[in-house]
């Protein structure tokens, strides 16, 4: 049930089996990582079985517990308990994300069930409950101290959301949907992560004329790599996608790149995701009403800071309705350029291209250029040396920590007296059977309770560039890389005593909050005067980098109509009460679109058959989390820019202490409030995007 890791250095007699299995027994490795350079897929499926038999058993230990139920043989109790499922856990899933081979697939199909077996087990276990609700209704005699407190309180409303304090025929069907969902969310993973590769695009040398070479050299690779050399591969991934939208003259090319990327998941193959997303909703809505709740919508930000699905839909509104606006005028000024071209259809493939055509007359900037002073190393070296100047961390790589692909890089992250903190994961690059997206996921956890220090892993898909040429990442990307590196510093600065309330195990709707306002500090023009640079080591020149700031809310009503339209679908979906029979998710999704007066050749950031976040990613009624932790973290910047120094060191230490370190200890308002010191409102969001 606890979502810790032993460190790997306890000894443990060892089987035969287990000498043959390198996740069994010690892991007599540097910092007792996981040993990647030994574990096999085959390896895997063994390592569950065996922690999760020895997790029911623990379980059922405390269950069955004959004496009176304590805080320490009952709640701390579980934060001991499986120990080794969450370490084998972690281990593979790392790898099931970062490097889905058909034998890790495999994996993953197998055990889906038996991890949601034993969940349901554990939290369905009317014992075990019962000593949890005994403890819980006498919480005020305990002498509990804050942290203890928060620790019951959570374990309790987990219990609770489990639907544990349910009837028994309840409680069996919310088992059965619970088995049902996790086995569909695989699908839905396998499904997409397939047809993306399924949709890969090769082009002819006619169709990349006019791209910048990087991207040129880097298809090229990529197309050899595949077999065809002498064709430009460009797989179906956003960090292909987009920059190629943005740069490609061939306006034939740009709609099969646009359709290849916005269809995955949605074409007429094995691999379509409308059954899954169909059977989810439906699940998901009579879980719903099992649990008492009107809506999913409503069930899931019970436990919110948002608390209803309303409040949330009112800050989504309040900003879509000028950003509409904004992405109107956008519009207008696209079409004015394309007519030039001949072009009186602006289609969605068309908005990237043009765009940027706007944005280099307007500002004097060219994409191509600017991307030759943003090296993808100089980004990382950006990214550290912030990390140093809020908080005095300092970041060595480290060349002993064995590693599950070619590309991984690993950093131990020291305070600035030395001591270690913990293990930074880098893995930057796409490849073939890497899911969509970035990620942040923590392979160990900080926690006093078991003395245990982190390891975080940061996942990107950022383009490989081709052999001998540096890797170049547009600011976007630069903006991904802090995003997720913020994800990684909540990860690692926890100080959090219990293993479940450490690090990223907080609010949706908070846990966005650390990473969003770390991204602010990639704009600072120090950072970017130190570390934007060309092959020759030559600064970004002073009118680029003006420019490039002076940019940064260009095309704002585009990108926040794509992220919004996506958030407020999702929240419709999820307050939906029933689904007719044919329900078809491309045609609501269509509906929903035209109501909401979304331009076509705008759309969705993400579309229902490849929305990974809310079918296979916990974000489901969640995705305005983002919008919400916005409102924050531009509030939260402000601070920095009332003090006058961005590197204000009093308020650095203030948003580590108060944000960073607690994790889960305390309610994430509380947390807020005691680095600001007031909630914010919608005001610095649409100032930040320039729609105010």
């Amino acid at each position: 049930m606890g979502c810790s890791q032993p460190n790997g250095n306890q000894s443990t007699p060892v089987s035969a089996e287990q000498s043959a299995n390198p996740l069994m027994g010690a892991w007599n490795t540097p910092d007792g990582v996981p040993p990647y350079d030994l574990i096999r897929a085959e390896h895997y499926e063994a390592a569950f079985d065996q922690a999760i038999a020895a997790a029911r058993e623990q379980n059922q230990a405390i269950a069955n517990n004959t004496d009176e139920p304590t805080f320490e043989n009952t709640i701390e109790a579980m934060e001991r308990s499986g120990r080794e499922l969450s370490r084998v856990a972690s281990t593979f899933f790392t790898v099931a994300s970062a490097d889905a081979t058909p034998a890790n697939q495999a994996v993953q199909k197998a055990i889906a069930p038996k991890l949601a077996r034993l969940s349901n087990e554990t939290m369905l276990d009317q014992a075990l409950f019962q000593r949890v609700d005994t403890l819980f209704n006498k919480r005020a005699e305990l002498g509990l101290n804050p942290e203890q407190a928060r620790l019951l309180e959570q374990t309790h409303k987990r219990f609770v959301r489990a639907g544990a304090a349910l009837s028994e025929e309840a409680r069996t069907r919310v088992a059965a949907i619970n088995e049902e969902m996790a086995n569909l969310g695989v699908q839905f993973g396998q499904k997409l992560l397939a047809d993306q590769k399924a949709n890969d695009v090769f082009l002819t040398a006619a169709e990349v004329e006019g791209l910048p070479a990087d991207q040129v050299g880097a298809a090229a690779a990529a197309a050899e790599a595949a077999g065809k050399a002498g064709q430009y591969l460009f797989p179906a991934t956003r960090s292909a996608a987009e920059p190629f939208l943005t740069a490609a003259p061939n306006r034939d090319a740009r709609e099969k790149i646009w359709r290849a990327f916005t269809f995955r998941g949605d074409n007429a193959n094995e691999n379509n995701t409308s059954a899954e997303i169909k059977r989810l909703v439906e699940l998901r809505i009579e879980r719903a009403k099992l649990m008492g709740a009107a809506t999913h919508a409503d069930f899931v930000l019970s436990d919110a800071m948002a608390k209803t699905p309303a409040a949330a839909m009112d800050l989504l509104m309040a900003v879509y309705t000028p950003a509409l606006e904004r992405a109107k005028e956008e519009l207008a000024d696209i079409q004015a350029l394309a007519a030039k071209d001949g072009i009186t259809d602006v289609q969605p493939w068309d908005w990237r291209y043009y765009a940027e055509q706007v944005r280099s007359e307007r500002f004097a900037l060219n994409e191509a250029e600017v991307k030759q002073y943003m090296p993808m190393d100089g980004m990382v070296a950006a990214m550290f040396e912030t990390t140093q100047k809020l908080f005095g961390l300092t970041v060595h790589e480290r060349k002993d920590i064995p590693v599950y692909a070619d590309g991984v890089r690993v950093f131990e992250i020291r305070e600035a007296d030395g001591s270690k903190i913990g293990l930074f994961y880098a893995d930057w690059f796409a490849r073939p059977t890497k899911r969509p997206g970035a990620w942040m996921n923590s392979i160990r956890v900080p926690n006093g309770l078991l003395g245990e220090s982190p390891i975080v892993v940061n996942n990107q898909n950022i383009t490989p560039p081709a052999a001998g040429e540096r890797a170049l990442i547009s600011l976007d990307e630069a903006q991904t890389l802090f995003h997720e590196f913020g994800h990684g510093l909540h990860g690692l600065l926890s100080k959090a005593h219990y293993p479940s309330l450490s690090g990223t195990a907080v609010a949706r709707d908070f846990v966005e909050f650390p990473s969003q306002v770390y991204e602010h500090w990639i704009t600072e023009p120090t950072i970017l005067q130190a570390h934007a640079r060309n092959a020759a080591g030559e600064p970004m020149p002073t009118a680029m980098l003006e420019s490039l700031l002076k940019a940064q809310t260009f095309n704002q009503g585009f990108s926040t109509i794509q992220q919004l339209s996506s958030a407020i679908l999702d929240m419709r979906l999820h307050q939906l009460t029933e689904l007719p029979a044919d329900f078809d998710a491309g045609k609501w999704e269509a509906e929903q679109l035209r109501e909401l007066g979304v331009p076509e050749q705008i759309g969705m950031r993400h579309r229902l058959p490849h929305f990974s976040h809310i079918f296979d990613g916990g974000y489901s009624a969640s995705y305005y989390a983002y919008t919400w932790a916005e409102a924050m973290d531009a509030d939260g910047f402000d601070a920095f820019k009332e003090a006058g120094n961005v590197f204000d060191p009093e308020l650095a230490a203030k948003l580590r202490r108060e944000v960073y370190e607690v994790g889960n200890t305390r309610d994430p308002a509380e947390s807020y409030k005691a680095f600001r010191g007031r909630m914010p409102s919608a005001d610095a969001l649409l100032r930040n995007r320039g729609l105010k």
